[in-house]
């Protein structure tokens, strides 16, 4: 084999990998019972990222001549002359109407973005109890309405969207109890790839449907001003 051929295997032997890698999928588990726990595995890795840990020890702070000196140095150095940001102009020339477009456009590809990523997780696991307790019969049945308001539309909507294993949801009024217990547990995994590749789509359409238009605009904005100062200018003159 010539060292083109062995660079082409270990380059396909690269890719494939890296194929492999990403279509293995990202186990999370998320508890909650008055804390939120949340664990991530991937392969034999597995990693509590909820609850935190301990909170690290605040730096010192620095003594008020060290931070006086450094305000002095700061003053005494000369402004650095700022050059017009190409992108400012752009914003100028689209005007509020054509900002609002550009939010409204990114609106919609962010809000495409999130469907095709809650698409691509598949649900093992769902479960949610509630015991609603007030302590008062009214206060309890008012609770409890608004948190099948709540929980059941969601939950519905993963359902008919998502690949869901295994659900299980219980929510009771309790007319004696003085108090509320809720727990939840949601037993997911998600495959980089699809991400991925939701995420470069999301940005082939940000970039093609909203900057790209909105640099035209900018474009024609600004001839059509520079025409009309012309055209005013040569009236005046005349």
């Amino acid at each position: 084999m010539t060292g083109f051929e062995i660079f082409l295997c270990v380059l396909a032997g690269i890719i494939l990998l890296n194929v492999i890698l990403l279509s293995i999928p990202i186990h999370i588990s998320i508890h909650y019972k008055d804390k939120v726990f949340v664990t991530i595995r991937y392969l034999f890795v597995k990693r509590e990222v909820l609850p935190l840990g301990e909170k690290k020890p605040k730096k010192e702070k620095k003594p008020k001549k060290e931070k006086e000196k450094e305000e002095k140095d700061k003053k005494e150095e000369k402004p650095k002359e700022k050059k017009p940001n190409p992108f400012l102009k752009m914003i100028k020339a689209n005007g509020f109407d054509g900002m609002f477009d550009v939010i409204e456009n990114l609106g919609f590809v962010f809000a495409k973005w999130g469907g095709d990523l809650l698409k691509s997780v598949k649900f093992d696991l769902i479960e949610v109890y509630a015991t609603i307790g007030t302590g008062d019969a009214a206060s309890t049945a008012i609770q409890y309405g608004e948190m099948c308001q709540k929980v059941f539309p969601p939950i519905g909507f993963i359902c008919s969207n998502n690949l869901v294993k295994k659900y299980d949801i219980d929510i009771q009024p309790d007319f004696l109890a003085n108090s509320s217990e809720n727990e939840l547990r949601i037993d997911c995994s998600l495959i980089f790839r699809k991400v991925f590749n939701a995420t470069v789509a999301m940005s082939l359409r940000a970039l093609f449907k909203v900057f790209i238009k909105f640099m035209i605009n900018a474009k024609k904005n600004s001839s059509g001003k520079n025409e009309s100062k012309k055209a005013a200018k040569s009236a005046s003159e005349i």
